[in-house]
């Protein structure tokens, strides 16, 4: 989003961790990333905005808006009269809806990090969240779903808000695409399915290991890629060997993005179970963007991208059972494939070009400063 707004003229920078000592990198004539220590203490999320806090003090009344990401910049609110520029909020999922998966999924299943993030890290997210709510002058949520979530659960002011859903990069998709030869299907046999994300157990990718067994008696020839990183690592690599899956199921670990976008736009089918988003997912937008036909979870989220059977097809939450028959129906059918692989991609270009959306956030930044 950065990148779109800087291409529009507008001058951005983005403010991160990452460095030992603050450091400005100019990523375009109009974009530069200040990257600023971040100590790795739990929660990182604010205890990284109370150590560079007299930094952002000191530079943040040079800027005309403030635009922060829910929870990341949450503590703006403590300096804001003293910088006096208007505070945009972009919200994502809901904490409680994460603390909901998580009983619901039941936390003897789940990891530490897990529990620290979706339970103990409830109450935190929560005083965070009503911060945001009480002091910021304009909010954006980022999907429906989550903006539902919101007014219900946070009695969120909607006099206050615009939903503008997540945009995606189509230009760079297509020039990482247009490099490489990526019609031959690599010169593979094999069937193969991709999925990517956060190895949480929110994104549902146990759910999907789980299943490929039931593809296996089907398809002796299909393969499963995991991109991603997290702490169910473990857990899935004890899944795979319960399974017997070691020849069918890879956990291919963080890939720069140019090959992931080539290793989803190479496989025959995408999958993505998880159990919470905002609303569109980026992976699931690239995915469309690659002309992948695609698998999900019915949600509400999920029915704010995917309509069944026409930009791709959904499933019963958590049914392994179901899960693997429908990867089975796709699989069986490649004109299938390539025809709800044709609707996404023209569905995302219509709806979710990171262009378009771009200039909705620029009338948004107009309204605060008027």
């Amino acid at each position: 989003m950065a990148h779109a707004l800087s291409r529009l003229g507008l001058s951005v920078t983005v403010f991160c961790g990452g460095a030992k000592q603050p450091t400005v990198l100019h990523e375009d004539k109009d974009l530069r990333v200040l990257r600023m220590p971040m100590a790795r203490v739990p929660p990182r999320v604010v205890f990284f905005q109370l150590q560079n806090l007299s930094l952002l003090k000191s530079v943040l009344p040079y800027y005309d808006v403030v635009h922060t990401q829910h929870s990341s910049g949450s503590l703006y609110g403590i300096i804001k009269k003293k910088v006096g520029k208007p505070w945009v909020v972009s919200f994502h999922d809901h904490q409680l809806r994460r603390l909901l998966m998580f009983f619901d999924v039941k936390p003897w299943n789940l990891t530490m990090s897990d529990t620290m993030f979706y339970a103990f890290a409830y109450p935190i997210f929560e005083a965070l969240t009503r911060m945001e709510l009480k002091w910021a002058d304009h909010y954006v949520a980022c999907g429906r779903s989550g903006l539902m979530d919101y007014l219900n659960f946070s009695k969120m002011d909607p006099r206050k808000v615009t939903l503008i859903p997540n945009g995606v990069n189509l230009g760079r998709i297509d020039s990482i695409l247009n490099s490489s030869d990526v019609e031959g299907k690599s010169g593979r046999s094999d069937l193969v399915l991709f999925t990517c994300g956060r190895w949480y157990a929110s994104k549902g990718i146990q759910f999907l290991i789980r299943a490929m067994p039931y593809v296996k008696k089907r398809f002796n020839n299909v393969r499963l890629k995991v991109f991603g990183k997290g702490p169910m690592r473990p857990y899935f690599e004890r899944l795979i060997h319960s399974l017997k899956l070691e020849g069918t199921v890879r956990l291919e670990g963080l890939v720069p993005y140019d090959r992931l976008i080539l290793e989803m736009s190479d496989s025959d089918l995408a999958v993505f179970p998880s159990m919470i988003e905002v609303g569109a997912s980026l992976a699931v937008m690239e995915a469309m963007a690659c002309r992948k036909p695609l698998i999900a979870f019915e949600y509400p989220f999920s029915l704010e991208i995917i309509k069944h059977m026409r930009t791709g097809v959904l499933v019963p939450p958590k049914n392994v059972e179901a899960l693997g028959e429908r990867i089975c129906y796709l699989l069986s059918d490649e004109a299938l494939r390539k025809r709800i692989g044709r609707n996404a991609r023209e569905d995302v270009v219509r709806n979710h070009d990171v262009k378009n959306i771009a200039l909705k956030y620029v009338e948004v930044y107009a309204s605060v400063l008027s």
